[in-house]
């Protein structure tokens, strides 16, 4: 074989090669599956078909040939879904031969082509507002299920009619017996609900609430006796009525003192203002209050100095109170209260008066100067000065008095802190005597003094001893 002939075969079996090769290819291309379809996405609104009002919590479901193939709820505004990208949406994957059909709460109330990858808007429509019938299992009554003895809206169903809630079973279509009706909702069944803080308590006008609760006020066993017991939201635990008080019982607790009634006595702890019902405003109770101990080292007191005010008459009045309960740090107050108000919790302590005298020895007639600024008060303020000064009385944290005679006084100070607690001293003024009482006070010589009496024995000794010198000398 020559080299010509050997480059012809060669020719010819590389495009037999390449002839191969093509339908390969074109086969396997042409043996692939189509690509698979994309869903097709639906979103839109739900109104009525006459006034095109929005329907509002329903649930639009797409059918196809029967099948639910995805559902939503629609929003207050009736949209169900969006066109935007991360939007819900109802999809229907495909392919789908027809249109897809959509219900609302079972009714049909639009259709749409199906089309691979599609993003549509649908406005869906109905006649009337579906009901929001309760009770949808089979046999129950309700009208939704075939054959159960619903209420006639479909014909498989043989109702007759009667109603949403179920009645008996009709007689003339495929539908089974009747279905049992639904339980009316009979009053008492659910317990009582808390009542509303909003319509229960009072806050005073001007006054910041930071916290607030209510409760219902609970019957004691001897008929006689009621009581509220709160949840912890305030620092009140609890009150005791003394005597039958039917109602809700509000407490706020207020950012401070209301200017109604001015800032408490003391150093102030916490206030709250206590609603009770009208007829229980001025009824005696006892009223328990839990205080942190932040609060109290926040007012720098001690458990024993806490008290209850209430704020009555235009002033704070002090309510007994006492200990009852320790716990971690935190004490419990109880306090007798004779009716109801803006409430406080403070600290408070007994004043000490002081007297200052300047200068403390005067001559009658001489100002002297009393002074009570050195008086203190640990928690509050010293609101009262009082002096009693021999048969006179004056006020004031400073006063100026005069003696008119010699002779030791004693002044009493009784001071008033802003909680009503009092205090007294005393301190004692020297009135010396006058230089001309002193001039007046020395004797002057007279005929019948001490001194005259007893020169004038003098002279007379004296006379005698002479005399009996001279009678001696003459013998």
């Amino acid at each position: 074989m020559n080299v010509k002939h050997a480059l012809s075969l060669a020719a010819v079996a590389i495009a037999l090669v390449g002839l191969i090769a093509s339908g390969a290819v074109v086969g396997g291309v042409a043996g692939q599956d189509s690509p698979p379809a994309t869903p097709a996405a639906y979103h839109g609104q739900v109104t009525l078909t006459d006034s095109g009002d929005p329907i509002d919590g329903v649930t639009v479901e797409a059918v196809v040939d029967g099948e639910v193939r995805d559902s939503i709820e629609t929003d207050t505004d009736g949209s169900f879904g969006g066109s935007g990208a991360f939007d819900e949406k109802l999809t229907v994957e495909g392919p789908v031969d027809g249109d897809v059909t959509f219900r609302v709460e079972g009714v049909d109330a639009g259709t749409a082509a199906w089309e691979s990858g599609a993003n549509e808007e649908v406005a869906l429509e109905l006649d009337e507002e579906p009901d929001s019938d309760e009770g949808t299992d089979p046999g129950d009554g309700s009208d939704t299920e075939p054959g159960d003895g619903g209420d006639g809206s479909d014909p498989s169903d043989g109702g007759d009619g009667s109603g949403p809630s179920g009645g008996t079973g009709g007689d003339g279509g495929s539908g089974g017996g009747a279905g049992t009706p639904g339980t009316p909702d009979t009053p008492g069944d659910t317990p009582t609900d808390e009542p509303s803080v909003e319509d229960v308590v009072q806050i005073p006008e001007g006054a910041t609430a930071v916290a607030s609760e209510a409760a219902t006020v609970q019957a004691g066993s001897d008929g006689t006796s009621s009581s509220v017991v709160f949840a912890g939201e305030t620092g009140v635990e609890g009150i005791e009525f003394g005597g039958a008080v039917e109602g809700d019982v509000g407490v706020v607790e207020l950012e401070s003192a209301p200017e109604s009634t001015g800032q408490p006595p003391g150093a102030g702890v916490s206030v709250v203002e206590i609603s009770v019902p009208e007829e229980a405003r001025n009824t005696p109770a006892t009223i328990r209050t839990r205080i942190g101990s932040d609060r109290l080292e926040a007012a720098g007191a001690d458990a024993e100095d806490l008290r209850l005010s209430r704020h009555s008459e235009g002033e704070w009045q002090a309510l007994e109170t006492s200990v009852v309960e320790r716990s971690g740090g935190d004490v419990v107050l109880a306090a007798e209260t004779p009716g109801f108000s803006v409430f406080s919790v403070s600290a408070v302590s007994q004043p000490e008066a002081a007297i200052t005298v300047d200068p403390d020895a005067v001559d009658p007639g001489e100002s002297v100067t009393l002074s009570g600024v050195r008086s203190s008060d640990e928690y509050g303020e010293i609101v009262s000065y009082e002096w009693a000064i021999a048969d006179e009385t004056a006020a004031g944290s400073v006063t100026e008095t005069t003696f008119s005679e010699p002779g030791e006084y004693d002044v009493e100070l009784t001071v008033t802190n802003d909680a009503g607690e009092t205090d007294s001293t005393t301190a004692t003024v020297e009135v010396g005597a006058s230089e001309q009482d002193q001039a007046d006070s020395v004797e002057e010589p007279g005929f019948l003094s001490p001194t005259t009496l007893g020169g004038v024995l003098g002279a007379l000794v004296l006379a005698l001893l002479v005399v009996a010198a001279v009678r001696r000398a003459d013998r």
